[in-house]
Formats: structure tokens, sequence, C-alpha cells
């Protein structure tokens, strides 16, 4: 994709997004839908979530993270330490971050190496995970070629990076996304550059953190001083549909109120792709939110990342997000992040009035929310 072209779901959906605009009313659902307070508060729930729409494959990182054989980077995926790392064979694995003799973590930060080391014993991996050195290996060690780390199924599509948390499980990208894997291919994140990520612990439920970015009702309140909201049309979005998985058309101002759309690439479309991340387009870019389950149901983490449609070794793009970096991730973090909580403190309370009203809903195995 020439990174200049406008994409062609935002040329798709620039007419029908501007005429909610001239509307005043973008899609709507039929009826009004209550939320039982328990699916936010339960920890059966919680736990319930965690069997079933947990284990399905979850978008760890964008690939343009890990671009270069030998590079990786480390984080928690909720509460499992992983490598997603990048082999000498140009396969991109994830990995716990476990050593097999004493379970140490053996990587951390990121950045690009040959070799993993625990700094328990030194036993060494590859960049595969393969264990490749263990000192003193005459004590009676088993076989290091049955003691790499443990490698949970992922795959690589689209441009992203996808893990399932089981390591005995099996993983199907393309049945995970459904019609939404056509609509991603089209989007050539394979490449867009990473500009940086940033994670925000969050005490609210990550369902509640999820949702304050599946909708722009609140941007005139919470990001009025901000690029947010003086650069977008709130509370008038599409909304269509991909399976278990939605898209949202989001009017910028700078498409314009008059009879035909201003020329350029003026809307915005703000991905969910189920069960917890968020790719928000931009004209220059993007970014993609993880929302992570935190150890009570009152607690996430956000996984903040900023992409570039263009080279960050353009030094003009590089000046641009040196500059815009900061003030987006500011939104997140000193104005998403601190109503979230505030929300996150009444539902955890049971006083939200529109939520607890609702009769409450137990789970099993096969439930969802």
């Amino acid at each position: 994709m020439n990174a200049t072209a406008i994409p062609a779901p935002i040329r798709e959906l620039t007419p029908r997004v501007h005429a909610a605009v001239l509307a005043g009313v973008g899609d709507r659902a039929p009826t009004t839908m209550r939320i039982p307070n328990a699916n936010y508060t339960d920890p059966r729930i919680a736990a319930a979530e965690l069997r079933t729409a947990f284990s399905a494959p979850l978008l760890v990182t964008p690939s343009g993270a890990i671009r270069e054989p030998g590079s990786f980077l480390t984080f928690d995926l909720m509460g499992t330490p992983v490598i997603v790392s990048r082999g000498g064979d140009g396969r991109a694995r994830v990995l716990v971050n476990a050593c097999r003799h004493r379970g140490a973590t053996v990587a951390e930060g990121s950045g690009c190496t040959r070799r993993f080391t625990c700094p328990y014993h030194g036993w060494s991996y590859d960049s595969d995970g393969s264990l490749v050195g263990v000192p003193d290996r005459r004590k009676g060690f088993d076989d290091p070629a049955t003691r790499g780390l443990v490698e949970p199924p992922s795959e690589e599509r689209n441009g992203f990076v996808w893990a399932v948390r089981d390591p005995h499980g099996v993983i199907d990208v393309h049945r995970q996304l459904g019609p939404l894997d056509a609509e991603l291919a089209r989007w050539d994140y394979e490449h867009h550059d990473v500009v940086a990520t940033m994670e925000v612990k969050v005490e609210a439920n990550w369902k509640c953190a999820l949702e304050a970015f599946q909708e722009t009702y609140h941007f005139p309140y919470v990001h009025a001083q901000s690029l947010v909201g003086h650069g977008t049309v709130a509370n008038i979005v599409t909304f269509d549909q991909f399976g278990r998985h939605h898209r949202l058309g989001v009017p910028l101002k700078m498409l314009g109120a008059e009879p035909e759309p201003l020329p350029g690439e003026n809307i915005t479309c703000i991905y969910c792709i189920h069960p917890c991340s968020v790719i928000a387009t931009s004209p220059l870019g993007g970014e993609l939110l993880r929302f992570y389950p935190g150890p009570t149901p009152a607690s996430s983490t956000i996984r903040h990342t900023v992409l570039s449609r263009f080279p960050l070794a353009d030094d003009a793009v590089a000046a641009f997000f040196k500059d815009y970096t900061p003030q987006i991730q500011a939104v997140v973090r000193d104005e998403d992040a601190v109503v979230l909580e505030r929300s996150g403190t009444g539902i955890a309370a049971g006083c939200s009035a529109d939520l607890a009203d609702a009769p409450r809903r137990d789970m099993d195995d096969k439930g969802g929310s």
C-alpha cells in the first residue's frame, strides 16, 4: 500500500460517516441494553471469562515491534511473563519467560540478541527458545532438546503476532477473525512502524476500560482540552459487525458539514477485536490497545501502542511523533485512565443504578460477557 494513499476502508466508509454528520445522528441500536453490575464485579464471572473468552487467540503485539531476526520484547500477559521473539529463521514466537531449571526470567525489556541467559545458573536459550547452553552439564541434567522455553501456540497474521495462553492449545487466527480477517488485511499493518508502547495499570474492570474506547460520547467531557476532543466530531459513529468483532466509523472535524465531504482522509476506524483489543486508525498510523484482566475483577492493564504508517527513518516523521506521542499517551494515561478509575470505584461498590438494577446472571463454563 502506498503510504500516501487513502486506505480502501476509509474511502468506502467516508460517504456513510459524512451522511451521519449531516443528519446529526449515527447508527444506533434499536433498544437500550442494560448490563448486570455483577458482570464487572463477580469473581465467578471473571474466572469464566478466563476459561472462555481469553482462551481465544489474543493480539499480542504488532509485527513491527520485532521486525529483525533476534529482536524481542517482554511483558506480563495476565500473570504469565512472556517473551515475543523473532528467531534467526525469521519466525515470530511467543515464549514463556521462565528458565526451565528454576523458573527465573531470562530476558528483560526489549532489544535484539541471539541468546537469552538465565541470571541464576547461566542456562542460555536461542532466540527461538531452544536450550543451547548448560554450565557443567555433566552433573546429570536432561537432554537440552527437551528443555527449551515453553512456547504457547502463536501465529503471525495481518501484521500482528497472536497467541493463545494455553501451551497445549491450538491457534487458528483466520477462524477467530472470521470476516474481519480480510478487512484487516487491507490496512497493510505489516509495514507500520512501532513508535512507542506504554502500559497503564487501572483500578477498574477490563471491560469498563475497553468500553471507553468503543464510544465517543465522552469526548467533550473527558477530552475537552486535548487533541482528541478538539479534532473529533463527538457521539456520531457508524457501526459494522464482523462476526464477534465490529468497526466504528468516527468523523474527524476536518470532514466538514458541507454537502460533500472535504477531500482527504477525514475519518477514523475503530476496530474492536474480540475479546480485548482495539485498533484506532488515523491518517498517520493509529493506536493499538489491549485490555487485560488484573488479579481482581476491579483491576486491569492497558497496553497502548502508537503506530506509524510512515517510516520512522524519515526525519520529518520521527520529529512529528516525538511531539505527538507524549500527547496521545497523556490522553490515555491522564484523561481516560483517571475517569476509568472513578467509574471502577463506583461499579465495584455496586453504586451504578443503571447496571445494578438489571437481573443478575450467573456464569458457567459455556458463558461469556
